[in-house]
């Protein structure tokens, strides 16, 4: 197979360590797992966000395009993936499938998926490995899971939309720090400290207005608020007051921020906002922080 099949993605195929030969069909049915691993693949069935399942919860930032590489990189990182061993495809080559289809290296892990248009590439990774497990198109190979998903449930190699061979006690290491690492607050934290802020807990002191988060830089000072309204289309009247009361109590030399989806907010609201001297963060501006652009204090600049 031509190995510069995937070179543009930054993708590495494995040239190197211990061959193992396999097949995909198990020979052992059901298969002989250890209590450990059948544990792995019954939480990978039913219980990982926003997969078809019952069971399963929803988790609204591993859904958002616009934070997928953010929650993906922290999934990625628990897995022990490096960006040779991903690639995003629209189609998968099947002299791709073939060179996994048979025997395979056993000390790298690779992930190899298509992505729906509407779909973030975490929501991709636990679609494709649940699919997998749920038609019986895997196995265990010493302690790699390797698995396929195909279109239309064949193993036609020119239907395949994914391949993937990983350790799954590091995916549930991931899957286990989405309520830890991938939130809101984490979210606005690690774009403040990607561009320089240092970023603790707000420390509410008696009838003082309460924040998420004290953020300082330099001679800056900022109170962050982090407001999530899931039942809302447009932020009420009387929320949107409460959140006006609240910043004009700040302490001075304070600047306070909130950090909100501004299509809750009316026009109204961000214009009382604004006397207050309060700056709205929005999801854009969080996006151009972890791109490294202190959009923070160019905001606050021109205020």
């Amino acid at each position: 197979m031509d190995k510069n099949i995937l070179s543009k993605y930054g993708f590495e195929f494995e040239n190197s360590g211990s061959k193992i030969k396999y097949s995909i069909y198990h020979k052992e049915i059901p298969l002989d797992l250890s209590f450990e691993m059948k544990k792995v693949l019954e939480y990978l069935l039913w219980y990982v966000p926003n997969i078809n399942s019952i069971q399963s919860h929803k988790n609204e930032l591993v859904s958002s395009l616009n934070f997928e590489n953010f929650v993906f990189g922290i999934i990625k990182n628990h897995m022990e993936l490096k960006n040779k061993d991903v690639a995003f495809l629209e189609y998968i080559d099947p002299k791709i499938v073939n060179f996994y289809s048979d025997e395979i290296y056993i000390e790298s892990q690779k992930l190899i998926l298509t992505k729906q248009e509407d779909e973030s590439k975490t929501d991709a990774l636990l679609r494709h490995v649940r699919n997998s497990i749920a038609h019986g198109n895997f196995n265990i190979v010493e302690n790699l899971l390797i698995g396929f998903d195909y279109n239309e449930r064949s193993n036609d190699p020119d239907k395949c939309t994914a391949i993937f061979k990983i350790f799954p006690q590091n995916l549930l290491k991931g899957l286990s720090s989405l309520n830890e690492e991938i939130t809101s607050e984490m979210l606005a934290q690690v774009a403040l400290q990607r561009t320089g802020y240092h970023v603790e807990r707000y420390k509410n002191h008696g009838n003082y207005p309460k924040f998420d988060l004290y953020v300082k830089k330099g001679n800056r000072r900022y109170a962050l608020e982090i407001k999530k309204y899931e039942n809302y289309k447009i932020l009420p009247h009387s929320e949107a007051e409460k959140l006006i009361k609240n910043f004009s109590k700040i302490t001075k030399g304070i600047t306070p921020v909130l950090f909100i989806n501004t299509s809750l907010l009316k026009d109204e609201t961000k214009e009382k906002l604004k006397k207050e001297k309060v700056i709205i963060l929005d999801v854009k501006n969080i996006n151009k922080m972890l791109d490294n652009r202190d959009i923070l204090k160019e905001i606050d600049d021109l205020c």
